[in-house]
């Protein structure tokens, strides 16, 4: 029978060791192909394996199903032909697959619990500080672009309407957008693309999204916003813009 060459073998057994199969393993595979029934002694002197490695090997195409072993005084070893020998081997490699798959449902199972109860309990909390105009404007972009239903908008630097009047345009055709300015702002070219807005006849800085999450600014010039999930603080916001002649008006 012919013999397969060393630099083959070497090929093809990190062929193998792709499939999970070790390299001792595969090597002694690949000469059991060239050399059928035969002792492991005689495996040992044709591979270079030694002893130890040798059973080791042996008992891992055992367990693969890719060798069959009769039994004697020695153990015989015999190749499986080599489809149903990778079959096998194929097997193998499913059962793996899906016992790991179910290991990682189990460890998402464990971990959502963890994830649930931080975010529960974050919810509960009264208010985020932000800071910086910078960040300000984010948030409230992101707010913007992620409502579903309503966008409610309290606008009163001219800055912040050059931020925000972009991503405004681009949701006011799947959600409903209520906006509020200063007199001062009406002339403003960001204006342009958008429904007439309200007066708005208090200084403040705000937007409402889905009626969820509120962004306040306290002080744009301190640079300081709160970002709310209080449904009460929610529903007074919105109920000014409803109603916005609450203070003196100004320009």
């Amino acid at each position: 029978m012919e013999k397969i060459s060393r630099p083959v073998i070497e090929s093809l057994a990190s062929k193998f060791k792709s499939l999970g199969l070790s390299t001792y393993g595969a090597r002694t595979y690949l000469t059991l192909l060239s050399h059928p029934s035969v002792s492991a002694g005689f495996l040992c002197n044709e591979t270079g394996i030694p002893d130890s490695k040798m059973y080791y090997a042996l008992g891992e195409l055992s367990r693969k199903g890719m060798i069959l072993v009769q039994a004697g005084t020695p153990n015989i070893y015999k190749p499986l032909h080599p489809r149903e020998a990778i079959d096998n081997l194929k097997q193998q490699l499913v059962e793996d697959l899906n016992q790991k798959i179910s290991q990682a449902s189990s460890l998402a199972d464990s971990l959502a619990p963890i994830f649930e109860s931080a975010e529960s309990n974050g919810e509960i909390e009264l208010a985020y500080v932000i800071r910086g105009r910078r960040n300000i404007a984010k948030k409230m972009r992101d707010l913007i672009a992620s409502a579903k239903k309503e966008i409610v908008v309290f606008i009163s630097e001219k800055d912040l309407l050059e931020e925000l009047s972009l991503y405004l345009k681009e949701v006011k055709d799947r959600v409903e957008v209520k906006l509020a300015i200063s007199k001062r702002l009406f002339k403003a070219e960001t204006l342009k693309g958008l429904d007439q807005p309200s007066v708005l006849t208090c200084f403040c800085n705000m937007v409402i999204s889905d009626m969820r999450t509120l962004i306040t600014v306290s002080s744009w010039r301190g640079e300081i916003a709160i970002m709310t999930n209080d449904k009460g603080l929610i529903t007074m916001t919105k109920e000014y813009y409803e109603n916005p002649k609450c203070c003196p008006e100004f320009t």
